[in-house]
């Protein structure tokens, strides 16, 4: 307890005055002021603040105060008191909503279980159990509209962002449409849900642009959006939701989804929608509709990219096809972990051994690579393993959030190309149709960036090869420090200078189309520049727009640069590739030593490679939509997969 001061009064009586603010007992925080502690009697005097009565009572005891409050100023102790009362109730209401409902997916329904609401009682014998229409009537939507209001302002303070899509179906076969943002704000990658609403009839491509467009208008998106990452239209999540090595389809015989009872009492149900006993699932997306609504970028660059991961594991899914070689092995490797998920006996043979088998996955192919792996002793699984291995390792790496993703696709196209190359080479390589096959659908499903390095491809095998020939993929590992142009090391030197030289273009081009303005750095001059053969390649002077005669050329809106706007951003480029720092953020901490390399990494590093945090965000609504949960309406679904997701705001 904080003091003014101690004033002795004779022998017998020290008195200590103690400030208005003291922390005392709320009642005397509330009503009283000018606290005396006579420390010899043991007494505290307090002078009220309505009507200016000396009230006195033991020293640390209440009665007096309260008392006197209550008879003679009984309207403002009862206004005080439901006052109270209110805070604790609101407190452990939010609470229980936020932490228990959204976060931890309890049933709506817990509030009128029986055992929960003594529980309550045993936390706060006055606390009032809320109702459950109040929940879903009042508490979700006002956390809703504030949500909204927060996911504004975070659209308002990005100057750059990106956009996740995908349509999905719960276990009713009801649609949703998702969408999830992802920009950079104060040098920290975010992720957020915009938009999880219910969409009915048919997918029609104006029924999903007119709802893509009133998404952008709502947060105000349409002079900030980058790029769109989406699965492939016509090889979407559905192709591959049961991709299922070779060998494995036994495995997961027999094993069912858990089908616990479903809630029959929830009155919130939908009594005009049948519950039909279906897994949850992606829809197919026309996703070209979307052009209709923003212009794409000019000069071969998409608004729309597709997703990363999908398209590695269909190029996964095309090199099992042709695992023949290693079919007999792939059926052991997957009876054997059939078994140590089924059989007691060899389960705790196994826990002896402390040795453990991986559960495989029906929906994840990596997962059951991991358990092929797992249990690997012949030399025909060595060498599937060994094929498969980067192709795992680039599924996982580039579906993280708090890291720049785009950055990692050419240079794990180029890894895991020349890898393969390396296999097939070999004279000891067992599954040589495997090598091939992925070999060749590789070249097949990534023509578009390949062509890039000179790389003979198939010419418009798939449809949506080409979208990744953006040269966003191209520009995107410069502006991560742990590659810049490691990266193109495989190449040979010839192609290696061509691809530089368009990268060079590339990068020029890019920044011309950043609209702000950029000051010479104090410290990045010319005297920092190091004399490298690729950096003087980087830095050679090509002027990118060959001039030629244009039919519309008031249609080209790219802002030209001067010659010395150009030489300061070659400048920076100089001094951050002799960098030996190797952190992927190095342009967020040197911002201000690399201005210009900044605003393009806050631009195109916010591109998520894949379509994988729209996908979470479908998991979370399935695991909010279990089966004994199934009768949840729509709304419900929507609001809670929302505030789940963006339980960070609330």
């Amino acid at each position: 307890m904080n003091t003014n001061s101690i004033i002795t009064k004779g022998e017998s009586e020290s008195v200590i005055v103690v400030n208005d603010d003291v922390n005392g007992p709320p009642v005397i925080q509330e009503f009283f002021s000018k606290l005396n502690i006579n420390i010899e009697k043991n007494r505290w005097t307090c002078c009220c603040n309505i009507c200016s009565l000396s009230v006195t009572d033991t020293y640390r005891t209440t009665s007096n105060f309260l008392k006197h409050i209550k008879t003679k100023h009984r309207l403002a102790f009862d206004e005080w008191k439901n006052s109270t009362n209110n805070k604790r109730q609101q407190l452990l209401t939010n609470s229980l909503i936020r932490n228990l409902i959204i976060n931890m997916s309890l049933p709506l329904s817990i509030v009128n279980n029986e055992s929960f609401m003594n529980f309550m009682l045993d936390i706060d014998p006055k606390y009032k159990m809320i109702n459950r229409r109040d929940i879903t009537r009042s508490f979700l939507p006002i956390m809703y509209k504030k949500c909204i209001k927060k996911l504004q302002d975070i659209c308002n303070r990005s100057k750059y962002v990106s956009l996740t899509l995908d349509i999905w179906s719960d276990r009713r076969m009801r649609s949703y449409f998702g969408i999830t943002l992802h920009t950079i704000i104060d040098d920290q990658y975010k992720t957020y849900v915009l938009s999880f609403e219910r969409l009915k009839g048919k997918h029609s491509g104006d029924k999903l642009a007119a709802e893509f467009d009133r998404v952008i208008q709502m947060y105000n998106l349409k002079d900030k959006l980058v790029r769109i990452v989406t699965d492939n239209a016509s090889n979407n999540q559905a192709a591959f939701d049961n991709l299922i090595l070779s060998g494995f389809e036994e495995y997961f015989n027999d094993i069912d989804d858990d089908q616990s009872e479903r809630e029959t009492s929830d009155e919130d149900s939908d009594n005009n929608e049948l519950y039909g006993n279906s897994q949850l699932q992606a829809e197919e997306v026309n996703d070209d509709i979307y052009g209709t609504t923003l212009s794409a970028p000019a000069e071969q660059e998409f608004l729309r990219l597709p997703c990363f991961s999908h398209c590695l594991q269909l190029v996964v899914n095309d090199g099992i096809k042709a695992a023949g070689g290693a079919l007999s092995s792939l059926k052991k490797v997957a009876d054997l972990a059939k078994l140590a998920h089924t059989s007691t006996s060899f389960t705790e043979r196994l826990e002896e051994q402390k040795y453990s088998i991986p559960l495989a996955n029906r929906t994840r192919w990596n997962s059951q690579f991991q358990t092929v792996k797992k249990v690997i002793n012949r030399k025909i699984l060595e060498d599937f393993v060994s094929l498969f291995e980067l192709f795992n390792e680039a599924t996982v790496l580039t579906q993280g959030e708090c890291y720049a993703t785009v950055s990692l696709v050419a240079p794990t196209i180029l890894g895991i190309l020349f890898d393969l190359e390396r296999e097939h080479a070999s004279s000891n390589l067992s599954l040589v149709s495997l090598c091939e096959a992925l070999l060749s659908s590789l070249k097949a499903r990534f023509s578009g960036l390949l062509r890039h390095f000179e790389i003979d491809v198939p010419f418009a095998f798939y449809s949506m090869s080409e979208r990744f020939s953006d040269p966003i993929f191209l520009i995107a590992p410069l502006l991560d420090a742990c590659f810049k142009l490691l990266w193109l090391h495989n190449l040979q030197l010839a192609i290696k200078l061509r691809v530089i030289e368009k990268i060079h273009s590339t990068f020029v081009r890019f920044f011309s189309k950043l609209n702000f303005s950029v000051s010479q750095p104090e410290e990045a001059d010319e005297s920092n520049v190091a004399e490298q053969d690729i950096s003087d390649m980087m830095t050679k002077h090509v002027d990118p727009t060959t001039k030629r005669k244009c039919l519309f050329p008031y249609l080209n809106d790219t802002k030209k640069i001067s010659f010395d706007e150009k030489s300061k951003v070659l400048v920076e480029l100089d001094a951050f590739l002799p960098e030996r720092s190797n952190e992927n953020n190095l342009l967020f901490l040197k911002k201000n030593l690399y201005p210009s390399l900044y605003e393009l990494s806050l631009k195109y590093l916010s591109v998520p490679a894949t379509s994988a945090p729209i996908e979470r965000i479908f998991s979370k609504s399935g695991f909010i939509m279990r089966p004994h949960r199934a009768s949840l309406t729509s709304k419900n679904v929507c609001l809670l997969t929302f505030l789940k997701c963006n339980s960070v705001l609330l």
